[in-house]
């Protein structure tokens, strides 16, 4: 099982912009590619992957994030949007966390909220 993050942005991140907000959730982590590049795996010491981030979808329909996540989570973020998605695996406490930090760091840089499954920020 795993716990989802999702970051609704406003802006397409980039390649820098994805390997920047990674960089940041924790430096000693290592980076794997994996799903013929469509993953990105947050690993840690021993190749564990403890968050794998999908390549991000545009989501244009109006109504789409509404029916997804809630309206409460669509009000905050105007359609169109950039979905980046986070699966933490819950082997590893420290995954959601990591997850969430990364999620966090992404909309900083690019605007819009994080849903986590209990809350939206």
């Amino acid at each position: 099982m795993t716990h989802d993050v999702v970051a609704l942005v406003r802006n397409a991140p980039d390649v820098r912009t994805m390997v920047d907000s990674m960089a940041e959730t924790d430096e000693h982590l290592r980076v794997r590619g994996t799903g013929e590049g469509a993953i990105i795996q947050l690993c840690n010491e021993e190749g564990q992957a403890l968050v794998s981030i999908e390549a991000p979808q545009f989501v244009r329909v109006d109504g789409e994030v509404e029916r997804l996540l809630g309206a409460e989570v669509a009000a905050k973020v105007p359609t169109p949007v950039w979905w980046v998605e986070a699966r933490a695996a819950l082997a590893d406490e420290r995954s959601a966390a990591l997850a969430r930090r990364f999620a966090d760091e992404l909309v900083r840089r690019l605007g819009g909220t994080v849903w986590t499954g209990w809350e939206a920020v």
